[in-house]
């Protein structure tokens, strides 16, 4: 097992220069491309966007055929904040503001069924299941992004670090996970104080 992956060992038999234009994500990209109306080529932004959301689909799809549903906890939790990425991806840089995710699940499902069958057995309920943590996400990632640009736009100019407790504002009111946070503050060249946000989780 040398660890180099299943998809970089396609992209070396087809010839590619990245995992994303070999057969094993092209059918997802078109998929996603005709749901935004947006053409894999356009712009980077777009293409790191439609390159995290097809990544995280097969994450959630995968295991939730395998039992394991999202949820707040332990690796259900790890589903959750996978989701919740792929969909602000989609909301910010495709203008998908309605649920996206779940239309994926056929086109993977084709793609995987007699390897995987158990997606197939499952693909209304892990359809359901996407749909719904869609739904439930997307009630207030409008109102969370709006708060973390707010945040942002009050920082001092040599303050490139916003408060810990309002990361944890976003966590525990808007279901934003402290990574999707910090990854939205790193895009701005930005960070938040974990010691602030840590004793907040603790109070």
């Amino acid at each position: 097992d040398t660890g180099m992956g299943f998809e970089r060992l396609c992209m070396v038999l087809q010839n590619k220069t990245s995992t994303y234009d070999t057969d094993v994500f092209r059918d997802l990209i078109k998929n996603i491309s005709v749901i935004s109306k947006i053409n894999y080529g356009d712009s980077k932004k777009t293409d790191i966007a439609i390159r995290v959301i097809v990544d995280h689909i097969r994450a959630i799809v995968f295991s939730i055929s395998d039992g394991q549903l999202p949820s707040n906890t332990g690796a259900g939790y790890v589903v959750r904040r996978i989701l919740r990425r792929a969909v602000r991806y989609g909301y910010t840089y495709l203008n998908l503001q309605e649920p996206f995710l779940y239309k994926l699940v056929d086109p993977l499902t084709n793609q995987f069924k007699i390897i995987f069958p158990e997606i197939n057995k499952q693909n209304n309920t892990i359809k359901n299941v996407i749909e719904e943590e869609e739904k439930m996400f997307l009630k207030t990632l409008g109102r969370g992004l709006a708060l973390i640009n707010q945040s942002i736009d009050s920082l001092k100019s040599k303050t490139k670090v916003m408060n810990g407790a309002d990361v944890f504002e976003l966590y525990d009111t808007y279901g934003f996970p402290p990574d999707l946070t910090a990854l939205i503050l790193k895009e701005k060249k930005l960070s938040y104080n974990k010691k602030q946000f840590e004793k907040a989780m603790q109070e």
